[in-house]
């Protein structure tokens, strides 16, 4: 029971995510705060995270990566 419990979460989240990265047009007004909190947090998160990218094409980078996963480019 609970693995299905789980399940459930993971695919509420998963379904809210979606929603709120595809654009959230016309939101329910309800839902308007949870979105301001997930803008924000996402803002917040971008100013503390030193970010890397690719020399090549621009891709961001994750942390340690030795090659771009988009173009191959070695990094270093």
């Amino acid at each position: 029971m609970q693995d299905t419990e789980q399940k459930l979460e993971n695919l509420y989240a998963k379904l809210g995510k979606a929603y709120y990265e595809g654009g959230f047009e016309d939101p329910l007004p309800e839902l308007l705060p949870l979105f301001d909190a997930i803008t924000e947090l996402k803002c917040s998160r971008g100013q503390t995270e030193e970010k890397a990218f690719c020399p090549k094409c621009g891709n961001e980078l994750k942390e340690q990566a030795i090659f771009c996963g988009r173009c191959g480019c070695r990094i270093g």
